[in-house]
């Protein structure tokens, strides 16, 4: 079968699409794991933060590493409409009650901060040790609301990493 030149020009822009999005589970250590505006209690579970829904315009993706009895999360934020503006990060190891805190430094959180440039382009890596009995990670990403104790923009990991 014979297929049209405009339908092989349309079927190899869709297989550079697909070949751009296609994110391998984890290849030599690493893991991509892309973020949504997705609040969620400090044990992973997703919640609705009962506060109005949150600014969520930005693009947020993590590459998390394991090496040896570290992690680390290398973050990337782009919010082109958003330039000088600060976020929170934060990398959570799982599990993890619901009732500990995972916001500030502690055992099994590490944060850093993102400052977008003029662009609105931001990254950055928090790392911490593993934890014993720590199967997992995830990231948190917020920007801080100078009117109210809940974020006015947040981003969590789509999923759990095993480490």
């Amino acid at each position: 079968m014979s297929i049209p030149s405009a339908g092989r020009a349309t079927l190899a822009i869709a297989a550079m699409f697909s070949a751009a999005v296609t994110v391998p589970a984890s290849a030599a250590g690493e893991t991509l794991v892309p973020l949504r505006s997705m609040f969620r209690t400090c044990d992973f579970t997703a919640i609705n933060n009962g506060a109005a829904p949150a600014q969520s315009d930005a693009a947020v993706s993590a590459v998390v590493r394991k090496n040896g009895g570290t992690v680390s999360a290398e973050v990337h934020l782009s919010e082109p409409t958003s330039p000088g503006t600060h976020f929170n990060v934060s990398l959570i190891q799982a599990p993890r009650a619901s009732s500990a805190p995972c916001y500030a430094p502690g055992p099994g959180v590490a944060v850093g901060s993102l400052d977008t440039d003029g662009a609105g382009q931001a990254s950055t890596t928090v790392q911490d040790g593993i934890r014993s009995g720590t199967t997992g990670v995830w990231v948190f990403v917020q920007r801080p609301n100078p009117y109210s104790q809940s974020p006015m923009e947040y981003y969590t990991s789509d999923y759990l990493v095993p480490v």
